[in-house]
């Protein structure tokens, strides 16, 4: 596939990911899942809003200090995010 080609995901793709976001009070970290186009699509509104957006580790977001943890879970083609807010 060429760098200009474009890749056609089927609706029933998984993707998964930790990522750490940074704003400018407050630092979590994501575990998401879910279609690939939704996942670019959180990104994109999250780095709009004003975030720092690193991909991370699995073994960094278990060690990840935080004082509180939600979930969130959305249909099958958006995305299950379980966030570790850090305490400030």
């Amino acid at each position: 596939m060429s760098a200009t080609s474009e890749y056609i995901y089927n609706e029933n793709d998984i993707q998964h990911m930790f990522l750490q976001v940074e704003s400018s009070d407050s630092i979590c970290m994501l575990n998401v899942a879910g279609h690939p186009l939704r996942i670019r699509e959180v990104i994109f509104m999250m780095i709009e809003n004003g975030c720092r957006v690193m991909k991370t580790t699995a073994d960094a977001y278990n060690v990840f200090m935080f004082d509180k943890e939600v979930t969130e879970v959305y249909d099958y083609l958006s995305t299950i995010i379980k966030a570790r807010f850090l305490k400030d």
